[in-house]
């Protein structure tokens, strides 16, 4: 579930990319402000680089994503109590991302607003997962394989950057990221549930689903949380090597 979060990651990086003077010539450039550039250009971009990355502009692979290690803990006092420990998930569909708002990439990064808003097709998450919770007095247990789709999710990523003048330039960090990510449905396939017990597995893997709004509404905090740390890292990294005015072309 967190992967899906993990695209948003995209559109940020997707935005250095676009618009650094000292990248290749090739890449095409924006103007602060201009979100329609913005936006095309970020398309245009990962459906270029999504699946071999480009790294004269520290874009990286996106399709498909592998995340390492991912966990979500929900402690709530909920129907579901339930801790996920997810390892080698690969995300798939992140290349599929639609923009359809930015707002802000002001000049001054101090007072402007950096926010966008998309959607996916579909996310897939492949990978293994070690389960240990509860479904009302139904205790969980498993050790397997994941699979995971998020269909027709809608994201919204909401970025404020800390600023510091180095040598006449403006670099920027990670001080306050919030991403919020909303499937229309979501689909969820554990194997070995229950120590093999393939019916206990197949009936809580159809409770899961036929309760996949419940589930979602009980794991997103947690997952919201775990993303925004994903790509707080990854940006903070793009943002160690560029200044914020070679993001851009100048007016």
């Amino acid at each position: 579930m967190l992967l899906s979060l993990c695209s948003a990651l995209l559109f940020g990086l997707a935005l250095g990319a676009s618009g650094a003077s000292n990248f290749p010539a090739e890449l095409p450039r924006c103007h602060y402000g201009d979100t329609d550039c913005i936006i095309n250009v970020s398309h245009r971009l990962i459906r270029q680089y999504a699946r071999t990355g480009y790294a004269p502009a520290a874009f990286p692979q996106v399709e498909p994503f592998l995340v390492k290690r991912f966990d979500i803990s929900d402690g709530r006092t909920g129907s579901l109590s339930l801790k996920l420990n997810f390892r080698d998930v690969n995300v798939e569909g992140l290349s599929g991302v639609k923009f359809d708002r930015a707002v802000g990439f002001g000049t001054n990064p101090a007072s402007s607003k950096f926010e966008m808003y998309g959607s996916f097709p579909k996310i897939v998450l492949r990978g293994k997962y070690l389960a240990d919770g509860r479904i009302l007095i139904l205790p969980i247990r498993g050790d397997g394989d994941a699979d995971i789709t998020l269909h027709n999710p809608k994201f919204s990523v909401k970025f404020k950057p800390g600023t510091q003048s180095r040598n006449g330039r403006t670099y920027l960090s990670v001080d306050k990221l919030k991403v919020l990510v909303e499937p229309q449905k979501m689909n969820i396939k554990l194997t070995n549930l229950f120590n093999g017990d393939q019916a206990l597995g197949n009936n809580l893997n159809q409770f899961l689903n036929e309760n996949w709004s419940e589930v979602w509404s009980e794991l997103q905090p947690s997952v919201h949380v775990a993303i925004s740390d994903i790509m707080k890292n990854i940006l903070a990294t793009l943002f160690k090597r560029f200044a914020y005015e070679d993001l851009f072309l100048e007016d």
